[in-house]
């Protein structure tokens, strides 16, 4: 889909050569800008587009200058979430002349009318910050770092299908843990750890579950090991592999997360930035799963809303 789309400009990334599948290499730059809304999106500027004009605008909010960008026949994409790519048919114009520019430019004079990320956070037990998807995409772009944090979100998909929600791992203790390694089977249904460098007669299962979350503000693609996976399902990987093969029972293991879907749980998670081709790319781990006490939930908003109107 083609847009025409126009926002104040949040934040512009380095100039990164991109590897092409044919072996060329292009150049990419990304830019995120926030409309009257209050939503953000990125938008990739490619090729000459990003070293021309990705190097004009880094400059020009460099010197803290407010800039409005504005899109013509921008091709609409998706990875992770939606974004915004320009093609050969799209024209870019930084501060334009346009009507809808000039409350942009009013919003980006007034320093309390913007705000690169809004980390919207809450402080349960003192123990956590919470956030929430979209505050967390935003901390990470502008300051990429590794963060833990808890997310209060809805389970929306988990992977089941042919296995894959868990792998043969060795039960070999390694330095006082679990090797954990994936294990390869061998002809005589003997494992392989190529890590230890041995046979052994009998794997373990590790959980290596892909989660969908979402809540008011986007959707999250995160990924739960052996931990988060116990705490999610209240089984182990080898007892949710059973069940396949369990004649006795009519669980299943689709059945087990079919029941665990469209609820509300709170999340830990331990978000980090990962570099593969010169390209950056969110990683996200669940370390911990519970159940949400609405009534904690209720008094720690109440509190927050109680410490706003002190400060008012």
């Amino acid at each position: 889909m083609l847009v025409n789309i126009i926002g104040l400009v949040l934040y512009v990334g380095d100039i990164i050569p991109i590897h092409r599948k044919d072996g060329s290499q292009t150049q990419k730059c990304v830019v995120k800008i926030n409309d009257l809304s209050g939503s953000t999106i990125e938008i990739n500027l490619w090729g000459s587009m990003a070293e021309q004009k990705g190097l004009e605008l880094k400059n020009m909010l460099t010197n803290d200058s407010v800039v409005i960008l504005a899109l013509r026949n921008a091709h609409v994409g998706y990875f992770n979430e939606k974004l915004i790519n320009i093609t050969v048919a799209t024209t870019l114009h930084i501060n334009p002349p346009f009507p809808e520019a000039k409350p942009l430019t009013l919003r980006g004079k007034d320093p309390l009318l913007v705000v690169p990320f809004v980390v919207e956070t809450i402080h349960i037990d003192g123990k956590y910050t919470r956030m929430t998807i979209s505050s967390i995409r935003e901390r990470m772009s502008v300051k990429p770092e590794t963060i833990q944090t808890t997310l209060l979100a809805v389970l929306r998909f988990v992977n089941v299908i042919d296995q894959s929600f868990c792998y043969a791992a060795c039960p070999l203790i390694v330095n006082g843990r679990p090797c954990k390694k994936k294990c390869t089977q061998q002809v005589d249904d003997s494992w392989f750890c190529p890590r230890c460098e041995m046979t052994i007669q009998d794997c373990n299962y590790s959980y290596l579950l892909l989660v969908k979350l979402q809540d008011a503000t986007g959707t999250l693609w995160a990924t739960a090991f052996d931990e988060g996976g116990i705490h999610l399902l209240y089984k182990t990987a080898k007892e949710l592999c059973a069940l396949q093969n369990d004649a006795t029972t009519i669980e299943t293991p689709c059945s087990v997360i079919k029941r665990l879907l469209s609820h509300h749980y709170s999340f830990t998670l331990l978000v980090s930035i990962d570099t593969y081709n010169s390209e950056s790319k969110m990683k996200v781990t669940v370390n911990k799963v519970s159940h949400v006490d609405f009534k904690v939930e209720c008094d720690a908003l109440l509190a927050e809303i109680g410490h706003l109107s002190t400060q008012a």
